[in-house]
């Protein structure tokens, strides 16, 4: 697979993610950066398919090199 392709799956799921959650909202809670590292906190809600509300935290590690973001690593906390 190339990268291209592998790109277009990532977009796909994403895509395909959120649209099976319309009332979900990701809310950043806090974001800095220092050199080449940026730092973001963020909450993540949602509403199941049986109506019950639910939400995760977590937070982005992103590494930017010639003006893009080369690296994004993401950690969850249930």
């Amino acid at each position: 697979m190339g990268a291209g392709n592998g790109g277009n799956a990532v977009t796909q799921f994403w895509q395909d993610f959120f649209r099976a959650s319309p009332q979900a909202h990701i809310a950043i809670e806090e974001i800095f950066g220092l050199g080449l590292r940026c730092i973001m906190r963020w909450r993540y809600d949602w509403v199941d398919a049986a109506g019950e509300k639910g939400h995760v935290r977590g937070a982005d590690i992103f590494q930017v090199k010639n003006g893009s973001i080369c690296e994004k690593l993401s950690y969850v906390k249930g």
